[in-house]
């Protein structure tokens, strides 16, 4: 009977673990192939596994990979420890690097071959050694077995006890790394920061600023690990401040801005990042800054009530309309396609702001007519956000389309958070000339005739933060939005923050305070356009404010007077005053009994300190002083 032999451990290379011989009378030995890197039998893809986070990897086999796994048995028995031998100190550096090549290759096979290696104690204290290798091939090695390992769940805190995540942290400071060996320790990374428990024992190794700066690698791999890092630890709180001063929210936010096609994969964990860093109040300014906006996740069947109105005459997306040039029906719509591009000749003279809104909302009507917005959303499991708080970050010009989109859909809680969002994005003029050129003022106006409070106040909310600008101001006045204030707040009561809401509307409209001008650092009439000629905003502001001198609405204001607390009476005097300056004939308050109401706000009994009654009652004096002026 004829046997087979071993090599010695000296002379063993994985080329030479060929399929034994064997004679007819030796029983049939269990068989496995060990390929070399260069002609793997075996395709393997990094995949997200874990129930808490993306970012754990498994390996997904090939149709071959079955057959690997089904003839493990003999090879756990002999060939694993043998090489798990071979990575002992005491080897040659060739044999360990030939050893853990060949572990690598086998834990490749599946759950199966990794408990196989798992069984030897101390077999992961070798590999974490071997990450210090001279050679590149073994530490990729290295790594990649620790990058299987990890990616099970019950053997992340092996590796992590191993000294791992601290050995992979010094050698991705090293400057001459392969792109090979940064993908498989950043990936291994990855897995355990899938773990809560591993978050403040690998951010106690400073490993942040390293994986942000892997973010500007040249191998697409490379930023995908450090971006899922990025995304597993931004769920901590406590890492926050660190990835912010290191300059993260810049280098994610140009891969959701960019247009150029990226990693579906890298852009999600970027998203990831962005929006855990979003909610925390600190620096949501910031990631808007950088030209996202959030958006709500209202669910793709909310868009079907969507009504496009494609046979309807092109207006802009601010509600413009455009003069017909020719009043003869065009062949398959030509002149509807062709319209703005050239008009009689003339190339169309559109401002940038106009041509964001139109190119915004043709795409993002475009996927909701095919059904294909917020498809792809899904929760993710360890964040803090409920389904009614779910929202996602869009470059402007598409999330300003986006929202402007969903206040036209029949759906009063989208409309909710739609408005939300909107009075979040509004943090600079830029934005605020981009919801008006979007459309947004004439929704949120027929929104606010809604009978739903929580609309209303949403939208009220909305257009305050709008109405900062100058210039969008005198567009929401322009749109009549006084007559649905004034019939809001003749319908409220006297006392309440929701009254004390709607009164704060009034303020930001020309009038209260002498008709000043307001110093809010809103853009001045000659930069941007309101879409309305002088003598449009003059009629349509007369009209507008004819609400205000109603009856109803000004005796409610008087009772405001009457019997609220200081704060609020001292808005309802503005208001006031706002209606003297929009009527000087005064006839509207003095047919009412508004003394009764001044002498009721300075009446001093209510003061149940006496030592702050002068002073007191000097403030009243100075912001009641400009009503009585008028009277």
């Amino acid at each position: 009977m004829l046997a087979s032999t071993l090599l010695p451990s000296s002379k063993l290379h994985p080329s030479h673990f060929v399929p034994p011989i064997t004679v007819a009378e030796a029983p049939p030995r269990n068989r496995v192939a060990i390929f070399s890197k260069s002609t793997p039998k075996l395709a393997f893809v990094a995949r997200a596994t874990n129930d808490a986070r993306d970012g754990a990897v498994d390996a997904t086999s090939s149709p071959g990979v079955d057959a690997v796994t089904s003839t493990s048995s003999g090879l756990g028995d002999g060939y694993v420890a043998l090489f798990v031998r071979m990575l002992g100190l005491d080897r040659d550096p060739l044999d360990r690097e030939q050893a853990i090549i060949a572990l690598w290759k086998y834990s490749l096979g599946g759950k199966k071959c990794i408990d196989t290696i798992m069984q030897f104690p101390g077999c992961i204290n070798l590999v974490v050694n071997l990450l210090r290798s001279e050679s590149s091939s073994a530490c990729e090695a290295a790594a990649g077995l620790l990058r299987s390992l990890s990616s099970v769940n019950l053997y992340r805190n092996s590796v992590a006890d191993s000294g791992a995540i601290e050995e992979i942290n010094r050698l991705l400071r090293q400057s001459s790394l392969t792109p090979e060996v940064k993908e498989q320790s950043l990936t291994t990374l990855w897995n355990l920061s899938v773990d809560e428990k591993l978050w403040i024992k690998i951010s106690k190794t400073e490993i942040l600023p390293v994986a942000i700066k892997y973010l500007e690698d040249e191998d697409i791999k490379v930023q995908e690990a450090a971006g899922g890092i990025l995304a597993n630890l931004a769920l901590s709180r406590v890492n926050h401040s660190i990835m912010v001063e290191a300059g993260v929210i810049p280098k994610l936010a140009k891969f959701l801005t960019s247009n150029l096609e990226g990693s579906k994969v890298l852009r999600k964990e970027a998203r990831n990042t962005l929006l855990e860093l979003f909610k925390d109040n600190d620096y949501k300014v910031l990631v808007m800054e950088e030209g996202l906006v959030p958006v709500p996740l209202i669910g793709a069947a909310a868009f079907k009530s969507f009504n496009p109105g494609l046979h309807l005459w092109p207006t802009l997306p601010d509600g413009t309309e455009i003069e017909r040039t020719s009043r003869q029906p065009s062949r398959f719509g030509a002149s509807e396609l062709l319209l703005g591009l050239n008009i009689d000749d003339k190339n169309a003279n559109l401002e940038e702001a106009k041509i964001s809104a139109i190119v915004g909302r043709t795409q993002q009507q475009f996927l909701a007519r095919v059904g294909a917005l917020q498809m792809e959303e899904k929760i993710i499991p360890n964040s803090d956000c409920s389904n009614d708080q779910r929202f996602t970050l869009l470059p402007w010009m598409d999330g300003v389309a986006r929202l402007a989109l969903i206040l036209e859909l029949e759906d009063k809680s989208a409309s909710i958070k739609a408005a939300e969002s909107i009075a979040t994005a509004c943090i600079n003029e830029h934005m605020r000339i981009a919801f008006r050129e979007a459309g947004v003022i004439r929704h949120l106006i027929r929104l606010l005739n809604c009978d739903d409070e929580a609309v209303q106040l949403a939208v009220t909310q909305a257009l305050e933060r709008l109405s900062v600008s100058n210039i969008v101001c005198q567009v929401i006045e322009a749109e009549g939005v006084l007559g649905p204030l004034v019939s809001i707040l003749k319908c409220s009561g006297t006392v309440g923050t929701i009254v004390e809401k709607y009164i704060d509307s009034f303020q930001f409209f020309d009038g209260p305070v002498n008709g000043s001008e307001k110093a809010f650092g809103g853009a001045k009439s000659d930069c941007v356009s309101t879409g309305f000629s002088s003598t449009e905003q003059t009629v349509s502001k007369t009209f507008s404010r004819n609400d205000i001198l109603d009856s109803v609405f000004i005796s409610h204001l008087v009772e405001i007077l009457k019997s609220s607390p200081p704060n609020l009476q001292e808005k309802a005097a503005s208001v006031l005053e706002f209606v003297a300056l929009t009527d000087p004939t005064l006839a509207p308050i003095l047919s009412l009994d508004i003394e009764s109401g001044l002498s009721s706000a300075f009446q001093q009994k209510i003061l149940k300190i006496s030592g702050l009654r002068d002073e007191i009652g000097s403030l009243k004096c100075f912001w009641l002083s400009p009503t009585i002026s008028w009277i």
